[in-house]
């Protein structure tokens, strides 16, 4: 367990102690160490939440400090482009909740920093955008995702991931070892892990990647894979 959560811990462990945006893998550590502890959650299956951690028997009315802002664009946004434009603004990635793409997107934040972006954040790739606050998301959210075939020689990995963004097997294990790649909310560390039919990639800064079904053979004995990424 890294500092930041041992500290987190221990200082919720005196009084009541509201952490950062919480990865999936950092969610399950602080639920194997205390049950005194609280997640945000704006829509059923949120990946990125807030926890309040609290002494024993300390009774809270939990205030996440969370805001939501909606994005309004010419045209559809993608994911990577939305974190981007949002992390170059100068905040950090722990201050960002989940980005929401489809017919509307969102992006969920720390309540401290939503007035910073919106005064801050007016341009996500090629677009001008405009940014307000709602109250809460009208619906649980889907990804836009496109459907695409790849030919793969096997499973691991590295090569669904070079195929599947267009990238070379070296680049894809680099992005693998610097901990870039989630399988189902996980970080995987392992060029060798073997995809199955209904995992979800998660790739900083390129989106999202469902894999699904294997619909046959090449000539050459290699893979045709159906896939959806997020565009």
């Amino acid at each position: 367990m890294n500092i930041k959560l041992v500290h987190l811990l221990k200082n919720g462990e005196r009084a009541p102690v509201l952490s950062w945006f919480l990865t999936p893998e950092e969610q399950k550590l602080l639920r194997s160490k205390t049950e005194n502890i609280l997640f945000s959650e704006n829509y059923p299956g949120e990946e990125r939440r807030r926890a309040i951690i609290h002494p024993p028997g300390f009774e809270i009315e939990p205030d996440f400090k969370i805001i939501i802002l909606e994005i309004t664009s010419p045209a559809p946004l993608r994911h990577a482009d939305i974190l981007g434009a949002a992390l170059a603004t100068g905040i950090t990635r722990e201050v960002l909740g989940d980005i929401i793409t489809g017919d509307k997107s969102c992006l969920i934040a720390a309540a401290e920093i939503g007035k910073y972006l919106i005064d801050n954040l007016t341009r996500i790739g090629k677009y001008n955008v405009q940014i307000r606050q709602i109250e809460r998301l009208e619906a649980a959210p889907t990804d836009n995702y496109r459907s695409a075939s790849i030919i793969v020689p096997g499973l691991r990995l590295d090569a669904v991931l070079s195929k599947s963004l267009a990238l070379s097997r070296g680049r894809s294990q680099e992005l693998i070892r610097a901990g870039a790649v989630k399988v189902n909310g996980e970080v995987k560390l392992s060029q060798h892990y073997l995809c199955k039919e209904a995992d979800l990639l998660s790739v900083r800064r390129f989106g999202r990647i469902l894999i699904g079904e294997i619909t046959g053979k090449t000539k050459k004995n290699n893979l045709i894979l159906n896939i959806k990424k997020t565009i």
